[in-house]
């Protein structure tokens, strides 16, 4: 049985696995040729009717079993010669029957080994299939395990997630209900500087209309002194070519007195000398009132431009508190610009961009431009500023300021890849709002301006973006 098990291990071991299963079943019977299943098999070959057993006669016949009791009705004792042919003839059935049996056994036993085979490769398949089921359940706890850990961990943190959107929730009401104090209060601080403003302007013009008033008095007044002095000159012209007349008169009828000629040619180089004097001063006078005149109107032309200044300031003031570019981005178009040229050339006129801002809540900022130059670069070149003003927000800023923008002329040819625009780096700083900017200043040639596309339909665009 060792050897058996042995010899059916071994070709277990040493048959090559295969993905064709060959299972039986069922198995013959040896006596009564049927069929059985293979647990079912061993309980028929006990109870099995045509199996063949010895009389119990002594008679040395094997009936099968079904038969056995008429055998044993119908059973005599024979004369022992009877009786030892039989047993002959029946040991000779009965090793035909063994030899027989012996083959049949032969191939039962090696159904059986092929049925133990398939049963054993079929436990191995099931040990295997149940080995893997466990892994699998091992798998499958410990992926419950950490799909727990994490559903518990996501709970952890929306439990957290939820505490902090309600927290932030609750801060930006806050922040809303400051925010909206901060926004009255600034309004009332707005309106009050409006007021400030509006009453310093209405002061304002009614010194411009005083001083207009006073100024139109002052050149009528010079006008008259002017007819006035031109008109006794003129009268002083007549009388002196009178005079000269009368005395070429007195030459030719007297020319023999000398000393009358003499006194009257020394009286007549005196009063020469008088109105060549009085025609000098009048000329100076002349001049003074021209140059007061021209400074008049340039004071009369800065205080018109001081008072549209304060009203670009008031305009800005209203719109301070809330900048409407946050992005550190300008463009700026300059139309007229040959007419504000010459009159920058003649009333040294500064020209001031909107204000904007380098971010949200950020510094006030605003371009300054000197189309005639200032200083040394007057009459040649366009000098520009970027100013950092005081804004809303300044003490919440960082101080000192400092800031990189980029100052650009745009080259409006209309064909983005001819198109070359000017650029100029320039760097702001202040050291705090409640100190005066020291401005850095950066030129730009009038003949760079007048080339390419720079100046077109007397318009001059200006970009101006803040880096940092």
């Amino acid at each position: 049985m060792m050897s058996l098990n042995k010899s059916m291990d071994d070709r277990s071991i040493q048959q090559p696995k295969s993905t064709t299963i060959v299972k039986y079943e069922k198995s013959s019977c040896l006596f009564c040729n049927e069929w059985f299943d293979a647990q079912t098999f061993t309980e028929h070959l006990i109870h099995c009717g045509q199996v063949l057993e010895q009389c119990p006669n002594s008679c040395n016949v094997f009936i099968p079993r079904i038969r056995m009791r008429s055998h044993l009705k119908e059973c005599q004792r024979g004369n022992h010669q009877q009786k030892m042919q039989r047993l002959t003839a029946s040991m000779e059935r009965l090793d035909q029957f063994a030899d027989h049996r012996v083959q049949v056994l032969e191939q039962d036993i090696s159904t059986i080994r092929s049925v133990l085979n398939e049963e054993i490769r079929q436990r191995l398949h099931l040990i295997t299939d149940v080995g893997n089921i466990r892994k699998n359940n091992h798998v499958v706890e410990d992926w419950t395990r950490v799909t727990d850990d994490c559903i518990a961990e996501l709970r952890q943190q929306l439990n957290e997630e939820r505490a902090q959107r309600t927290f932030a929730t609750e801060q930006n009401q806050v922040d809303f209900q400051y925010c909206c104090s901060i926004t009255q209060s600034l309004k009332e601080q707005l309106e009050k500087k409006m007021n400030d403003l509006q009453q310093h302007i209405n002061q304002l013009s009614s010194d411009v209309s005083f001083h207009q008033n006073h100024l139109n008095d002052n050149i009528m007044k010079l006008e008259e002194i002017v007819f006035e002095n031109e008109r006794i000159n003129q009268d002083k012209f007549v009388r002196i070519e009178q005079f000269l007349q009368e005395i070429n008169e007195d030459i030719k009828t007297k020319l023999g007195s000398t000393v009358l000629s003499t006194s009257k040619q020394a009286t007549l180089d005196y009063e020469v000398k008088n109105v060549k004097s009085i025609m000098c001063e009048t000329e100076e006078r002349c001049d003074k009132l021209q140059s007061i005149i021209q400074d008049l109107d340039k004071t009369l032309h800065q205080t018109m431009q001081s008072i549209a200044d304060i009203e670009n300031q008031l305009a800005m003031q209203q719109r301070i508190a809330s900048v409407q570019n946050i992005r550190g981005h300008l463009i700026w178009r300059i139309k007229d610009y040959s007419k504000k040229l010459e009159e920058a050339k003649q009333y040294d006129t500064i020209l001031h961009s909107a204000m904007f801002s380098n971010k949200a809540f950020g510094y006030a900022l605003r371009l300054d431009i000197y189309l005639n130059g200032k200083g040394t670069w007057k009459g040649r070149n366009l000098i520009a500023c970027l100013n950092v003003l005081s804004g809303e927000y300044d003490p919440l800023l960082t101080w000192p300021c400092r800031l990189q923008a980029e100052i650009i002329i745009r080259d409006q040819s209309g064909i983005a890849l001819e198109a070359q625009d000017y650029v100029k780096t320039i760097y702001v700083r202040k050291k705090s709002d409640d100190y005066i900017q020291t401005n850095q200043y950066f030129h730009i040639p009038h003949k760079v301006i007048t080339s390419r596309n720079y100046l077109r339909n007397d318009s001059l665009f200006v970009e101006v973006r803040v880096l940092k």
